[in-house]
């Protein structure tokens, strides 16, 4: 499900379901909420790259949302994504969210973007500190269309990112835009020929390793600080949770009321 390296104080996660675009079930979810982690708190990881899995045939992926057809909703380990009662409790627990780690972590991380960048995977990219992009891939944000809201803290990301007006864009209009199209919104940091895209993403990781690994964490601790007060991006972060959930409950009740509605083949 997971596939994890370092080479050279460069740690990389690979999202390893290439048969199915990388999309997100339980399984995964959980995978990916331990490997994070475990490069957030390995020494010997400076920098921290995402990617996902290529096709066969292909040079590279990311992630292309929850897998709605194949375990994404409610199975072992899907509340690891979407965490429940989100609102309550002490929200600090939060930090440790995968995609809240991504972003917050004293490490530099990147987005490697292979692939389509859907859904869940675009919320994965915004929380990375750097996006690096092939030239075929796609960005979608295509929650509502599934009958969801957003999860993975996309809507916090991408607001601090692109400014509210381009990030309603995203999640109310859920147009499927190309490489080029979001690296003119400033969605991404370059786009690169598919078959170079590793190595240019590899090539920075390495100049940002040559920085002292604490003087990177305050960097990181700056950058953060100035986005958004801790208890504020917290409290973003689980509402947004909390309405992924409700959206779901939601999207279930419409589908009983519609099989209730609809003639048993014995009647």
């Amino acid at each position: 499900m997971i596939l994890t390296e370092i080479s050279d104080r460069v740690g990389i996660i690979t999202l390893n379901r290439a048969h199915r675009r990388n999309a997100l079930n339980g399984e995964l979810m959980g995978a990916l909420d331990v490997a994070v982690k475990q490069m957030a708190d390995d020494p010997d990881a400076k920098v921290v790259v995402l990617t996902g899995a290529a096709p066969e045939g292909g040079h590279g992926g990311f992630c292309s949302g929850g897998d709605v057809k194949g375990g994404g909703r409610g199975s072992a380990g899907s509340e690891l994504g979407v965490p429940p009662e989100a609102l309550a409790g002490d929200l600090g627990r939060h930090d440790r969210h995968a995609a809240m780690l991504l972003h917050l972590m004293a490490k530099p991380t990147i987005a490697m973007i292979g692939g389509p960048a859907v859904g869940a995977g675009l919320s994965l990219a915004g929380a990375c500190d750097l996006r690096f992009a092939s030239e075929d891939a796609v960005f979608s944000a295509s929650f509502s269309p599934n009958g969801l809201s957003g999860d993975y803290g996309g809507t916090v990301w991408w607001t601090t990112i692109l400014g509210t007006a381009q990030a309603r864009r995203l999640y109310l209009l859920n147009e499927k835009l190309t490489a080029a199209e979001a690296l003119h919104l400033g969605m991404v940091h370059a786009v690169l020929p598919a078959a170079e895209l590793r190595q240019h993403t590899l090539d920075v990781a390495k100049q940002l390793v040559r920085a002292p690994a604490a003087l990177l964490a305050l960097v990181k601790d700056n950058l953060n600080a100035a986005e958004q007060e801790v208890e504020r991006r917290r409290w973003l972060f689980a509402s947004e949770a909390e309405h992924q959930a409700e959206a779901v409950r939601q999207m279930q009740g419409r589908m009983r009321r519609r099989a209730a509605e609809t003639p048993s083949a014995d009647a």
